[in-house]
């Protein structure tokens, strides 16, 4: 027989990052800030076929692809994995090619 798992347990998740909602809405625009600010340093240092305006757009339309996300662990997770990407974005630029 299986055995069943009280409902207090079920309920529990650890945060990733941040505690609640509004901490990792928080973090996630800080973020988006960051790499609004960094758009026009990536065109010249990576000699990209796009304007800043362009560039600028681009960042917001992926970011608010997940605008819908209210979960505080899913917004941690794709705060980190867009932070991965910070760390490497050669790495991206060439990988996104193929």
């Amino acid at each position: 027989m299986a055995q069943q798992v009280p409902t207090v347990l079920k309920a529990t998740a650890r945060p990733i990052l941040s505690t609640s909602l509004h901490e990792a809405r928080r973090r996630a625009l800080n973020l988006y800030r960051a790499w609004y600010r960094e758009v026009p340093r990536a065109v010249q240092m990576y000699k990209l076929d796009m304007t800043v305006g362009t560039g600028r757009k681009k960042v917001r339309e992926e970011f608010q692809k997940n605008s819908h996300v209210r979960d505080p662990r899913v917004i941690d997770m794709l705060v980190i994995k867009v932070s991965l990407l910070w760390c490497a974005p050669h790495q991206y630029i060439s990988l996104s090619a193929y």
